[in-house]
């Protein structure tokens, strides 16, 4: 049986940077990475290489990278573990024990379960480079794709495609009366729709896949209310935690996630959890919340790699955010939001500032929104950001880390943010610091 001090199941975000974590703090240790598959994709880029603007090859996952960490890296299956002698077992025939465990299994595609569901051109989300190939060729070919669930994969594909390659008809089917997985206001999302529309694609909202139509490929998809003609179907309703591994090996889960302490320690000795296969909480409440993007698994990887020797580097919960593009503008969010903060019935203000990503006399300076939710004790609990620039992704993270550490709106006017011309908005109009203000005008 071979031995490692450090054994990490999975080679995604949260595994690579767990590996990376203990290589650069430990690195006399022993590590070796078990990963199913090896030619893989970036997921969050995949509107990007299936619309043609970035080729597969530019979008390769850098997995070999780990053995120029000095880890060593075993491409199969891990089929069960045993916790009580620390050992593990792969599809391979490798027998392997283990000092500590690190489990990063990532996730799997949400299934649809219904007739048809299993002919040809119906797909799922998929990162081998292979099957990425293959959805580049197939989306060049159709004319008719159907886009079954309105989250940010799917309007990135809708976008993107929509704009790269005119005259395919495009439609998104949603479930609920919202797309962008509803983490956007009102306003915000009919903008982003309504530019969807504009660029030739149909949106179905309150509506429901009931089956597939075909004889060998797919050729219609049948809604609650009437059908679609397709002859290429992607369907992304979102992932569940691949957690098979531990469920065998008696490790306690949460919601069908693995359930793991503030060091991300799990109920089995030795074995630490990490990414999208793990329980996490809102540092906004406490609340469960879904932590599945590449962001809090890197996030995560870090920590449990920090944390092989023992509790070092505590997670303190995550602020939900994220970013998309529609139409070359990009939207953003952090935290609590308009229908989240409804539906767990926060009494709640927003506002909204209009700034620049530039000063106004700046060359190419473009518009820059930023809407603040404040609960009514002042606390910033969410914003969103629309910008043309980069900067909608740097104001994101900087409202995350407001969020997380609890800031008020009169803590947020002491806030000193960097000024350049080209680069950041007016100092006389930072947008952050006049929300809270236009906050505390309001409320007093």
């Amino acid at each position: 049986m071979e031995r490692y001090d450090v054994v990490v199941v999975g080679g995604g975000p949260a595994g690579f940077n767990a590996v990376k974590t203990v290589r650069e703090l430990h690195p006399g240790r022993r590590v070796l990475v078990v990963n199913d598959r090896e030619d893989l994709q970036i997921p969050c880029a995949l509107p990007y290489v299936v619309s043609g603007v970035l080729s597969p090859e530019k979008n390769r996952y850098p997995l070999q990278k780990v053995k120029e960490m000095g880890a060593s890296l075993l491409i199969d299956r891990v089929v069960s573990l045993n916790p009580s002698d620390s050992s593990l077992f792969t599809s391979g025939g490798k027998a392997i024990s283990y000092e500590r465990l690190i489990l990063a299994t990532g996730w799997v595609p949400r299934r649809l379960q219904v007739p048809g569901g299993k002919l040809q051109n119906i797909h799922y989300i998929d990162t081998a480079t292979p099957a990425v190939e293959e959805f580049v060729r197939k989306v060049k070919e159709a004319k008719k794709i159907v886009l079954i669930g309105g989250g940010f994969i799917s309007v990135g594909f809708a976008d993107l495609i929509s704009r790269n390659m005119p005259g395919k008809k495009l439609t998104v089917v949603e479930a609920s009366p919202r797309i962008a997985s509803g983490v956007f206001s009102s306003g915000t999302l009919k903008e982003m729709e309504e530019t969807l529309k504009k660029q030739g694609v149909e949106i179905l909202k309150n509506e429901k896949v009931v089956g597939f139509e075909g004889e060998t490929s797919v050729e219609k998809v049948v809604l609650s209310s009437g059908e679609l003609e397709a002859d290429l179907v992607f369907v992304f309703i979102g992932f569940l935690p691949n957690t098979k591994l531990a469920v065998d090996a008696g490790i306690a889960t949460e919601r069908g996630f693995i359930k793991v302490d503030r060091f991300l320690r799990t109920s089995a000795d030795n074995i630490l959890a990490a990414g999208n296969c793990i329980y996490h909480t809102s540092a906004v409440d406490g609340d469960f919340t879904p932590g599945m993007v590449a962001s809090v698994s890197a996030r995560d990887g870090r920590i449990a790699g920090a944390n092989v020797s023992g509790p070092q580097v505590e997670d303190t919960g995550i602020v939900p955010a994220g970013v998309t593009e529609v139409g070359g503008k990009f939207y953003g969010f952090a935290g609590y939001t308009e229908e989240l903060l409804q539906r767990k019935e926060f009494s709640f203000k927003e506002v909204t500032v209009t700034s620049a990503d530039a000063y106004p006399m700046a060359l190419n300076a473009n518009p820059l929104t930023v809407r603040l939710y404040f609960l009514k004790n002042g606390r910033l609990v969410g914003g969103e950001v629309i910008g043309e620039s980069k900067i909608v992704s740097s104001t994101v993270d900087f409202l995350s880390s407001l969020i997380a550490a609890g800031k008020k709106a009169e803590e947020l006017l002491s806030l000193v943010t960097v000024a350049f011309p080209p680069v950041t908005p007016p100092p006389l109009l930072q947008p952050v610091q006049e929300g809270a203000l236009l906050f505390l005008k309001e409320e007093s």
